[in-house]
């Protein structure tokens, strides 16, 4: 398999780079087929259909100033940061082979001196230990799969955020599916080229597009990383768990509190019931989900 264009975004931003990966997947050329390569700084990011309460230490992530995003694929929880490369293949629908572009990509790492394997999912695996999950999306005539490539990626962070907060009682969505990690241990750019000479068909770009492409790109940033995608989105759930007042138990639909019961010494003049139909995820109930992500 070789892509038409490939695309090396130079910015950090998790928001901006996810957003500039949409708007590649929707704009791209009918029939052409494109790479695109990207680091993050460190970030937690959901899946689509993901709860935060499940996948992430919520206080610990706000701690180290590691914000929580989601993206617009499915699939489990990730960790992102400067020793790791998220790759992209967009192409058309018709086709497409999940193990195939998994395989090529296996196979562009090579020179490397890498002999990597393809897991059921598409997962890349280093004998038996993951070095990259895949996710899918799926839009019209195209598809998107990407994949996070463990390179030098600061493991313990990964371990030391990823985990439940507090309990969930009922919910629905997906779920991460914990697996042994390792990294190559080789720098995200030998990678990048590795995966531009074997993918790639000459030229690499920096992923920036005219005026209209780039407003389309900041628009798709401040969505992602607002409020009403990143917590608001999480499928139905009832909780129970510490909070800025006590210990309570809440049931959420589409971001608000349908229900609340606990423990709340410091309610004495029952200003908790004001929370019903407000944001479970807010600055009111705990410290540390701020308001907007800096």
């Amino acid at each position: 398999m070789t892509v038409s264009l490939v695309q090396r975004f130079s910015s950090l931003d998790p928001f901006e780079n996810l957003a500039r990966e949409e708007v590649w997947l929707d704009t791209l050329e009918a029939g052409t087929s494109a790479l695109l390569l990207y680091v993050n700084r460190p970030c937690v990011v959901l899946g689509r259909h993901q709860n935060p309460l499940r996948e992430v230490r919520l206080d610990e992530a706000a701690r180290r100033g590691v914000p929580v995003v989601r993206r617009a694929s499915g699939g489990g929880t990730v960790w992102h940061d400067e020793g790791n490369l998220n790759w992209s293949v967009v192409v058309p629908k018709t086709g497409y082979d999940r193990g195939e572009v998994s395989a090529t990509v296996a196979r562009a790492l090579a020179p490397l001196g890498f002999s990597l394997e393809v897991g059921e999912k598409g997962d890349l695996l280093l004998g038996e230990k993951k070095v990259s999950g895949a996710a899918y999306l799926f839009r019209r005539d195209r598809v998107l799969h990407h994949g996070t490539l463990l390179c030098r990626a600061k493991l313990d962070d990964l371990r030391g955020i990823l985990g439940p907060t507090g309990t969930l009682v009922e919910w629905v969505g997906v779920a991460s599916r914990p697996a042994p990690v390792t990294n190559l241990n080789v720098d995200p750019e030998r990678a990048i080229e590795a995966l531009a000479r074997g993918l790639g068909a000459g030229t690499v770009d920096d992923g920036r597009g005219d005026a209209d492409f780039e407003a389309r790109v900041q628009h798709r940033a401040r969505e992602l990383s607002g409020d009403p995608w990143r917590w608001d989105q999480t499928p139905p759930f009832t909780w129970e768990g510490e909070f800025r007042e006590g210990f309570g138990r809440f049931s959420v639909r589409e971001g608000l509190v349908e229900r609340w019961e606990g423990k709340n010494p410091g309610d004495t003049n029952g200003n908790m019931i004001k929370i019903l139909g407000k944001r479970f995820f807010s600055p009111g109930l705990f410290e540390y989900v701020p308001r907007e992500v800096p």
